[in-house]
């Protein structure tokens, strides 16, 4: 009786968070945009705010220089634009691409640390000398068209809007490794996000790679944070303003295809997100909505690991007293050894196609867990090394 009623409690978790909840909340926002009572900010037309775009970087030669380029290019008034790039102790050729950029006429300024702090370190140091109303927070990586930022700040006309976060495309759309896995499964993010925002300007976490923040709601990060976008967005949301998407926002990021980085990648975000459930509780906001939609999107999604071990143990328990939980017990014991199987064909460049779907998602809770026991034993820094450049 007490495995049933488990089993029947970790079923029902794991469906709201990943089928019912989603299912809901992308219909009631199609639902409301078809009646024309959508509360997304988007593609709204205001007096332009003046705007900081900050971004710290450690040894990005490869994509710094692109990276300014797609910014300068921007159809954002220069005149209301400033460009803040903080090096965290880069030993590459990062400051020397810096320092002829800034030689020219353009609004780049360049601050040099060479002590190696972490990201969120240095983004207090740049906020702090920030002089624009809207402080945009962008990574290397991640290369903005030429509207990008007319998009993402049209969305602060309403002054209960907070933050505004940016709708990102992948580079590279080949089926190696795990890039189409992980490229569909940022789709459905954005999709359900950008329903949050428009439902009740409640989105949970933006895209780190991109989001815009008004300059005096952006906290002092702590320095051991390892996912400060997500401190940054619950923080917004604990103050009662609204947090949206801006489709119409559109960058670039490339996708790391390699299985492992992916996974490595992952743990790290695993911890940096449980850390910060540590330090907002379940409930961050001051309102109903935006917790209910942090704990249904997010709290519970952290704790699949637990739901997943708990349905496979009872079946498994179950399994002696029925045929139908031997089979259950039988089906997911089958997906495991195909994802182990999987695995050791990436090695070789191979997959098995359709089973990679399956190894992407056991992959992404293996994180999880590995996250959450990191974040349990405690994280003293904030230094963490970027994902290869593609």
């Amino acid at each position: 009786m007490a495995a049933e009623m488990i089993l029947i409690i970790a079923l029902v978790l794991l469906g709201w968070t990943y089928l019912i909840y989603p299912a809901l909340v992308l219909t009631m926002a199609w639902m409301k945009r078809s009646r024309g009572r959508s509360t997304s900010r988007k593609g709204k037309e205001a007096q332009q705010p003046s705007v900081s775009v900050i971004m710290s970087v450690h040894n990005e030669e490869k994509v710094i220089r692109e990276k300014l380029e797609s910014l300068l290019i921007s159809d954002y008034p220069t005149n209301l634009m400033e460009i803040i790039i903080g090096s965290d102790g880069s030993n590459d050729g990062t400051e020397k691409i810096m320092r002829d950029i800034t030689a020219n006429d353009n609004p780049v300024r360049f601050i040099h640390d060479e002590r190696r702090r972490g990201k969120s370190a240095m983004l207090n140091n740049l906020a702090a000398t920030a002089q624009g109303e809207i402080l945009v927070i962008t990574d290397a990586n991640v290369i903005f068209t030429t509207g990008t930022l007319r998009y993402l700040l049209a969305g602060f006309s309403h002054p209960d809007t907070g933050l505004c976060d940016a709708t990102v495309q992948p580079l590279a759309s080949d089926e190696k490794g795990i890039t189409k896995q992980e490229n569909l499964y940022g789709r459905y993010e954005a999709y359900l996000k950008r329903a949050e925002g428009d439902l009740w300007g409640a989105m949970p976490g933006p895209y780190g790679g991109c989001y815009a923040i008004r300059r005096e709601l952006f906290p002092l990060i702590p320095e051991n944070t390892l996912v400060d976008d997500l401190f940054v967005g619950l923080t917004v949301l604990g103050k009662n303003f609204k947090s949206f998407n801006i489709p119409e926002a559109i960058v670039y990021e490339d996708t790391q295809a390699d299985t492992a980085a992916q996974f490595h990648r992952r743990i790290r975000i695993a911890a940096g997100s449980f850390q910060n459930l540590f330090r907002f509780g379940p409930f961050p906001a001051g309102n109903f909505s935006a917790s209910f939609v942090f704990l249904s999107h997010k709290v519970l999604r952290w704790f699949t690991p637990l739901f997943l071990s708990l349905f496979f143990m009872t079946t498994v328990i179950l399994s002696r007293r029925s045929d139908l939980y031997f089979w259950i017990s039988a089906i997911q014991l089958i997906f495991i050894i195909l994802s182990a199987l999987d695995m050791v064909l990436d090695r070789y460049a191979r997959k098995i196609r359709y089973q990679r779907y399956i190894t992407q998602f056991l992959l992404m809770n293996a994180a999880l867990a590995a996250g959450f026991v990191k974040a349990v034993r405690g994280i003293k820094n904030g230094i963490w090394e970027p994902t290869k450049r593609v």
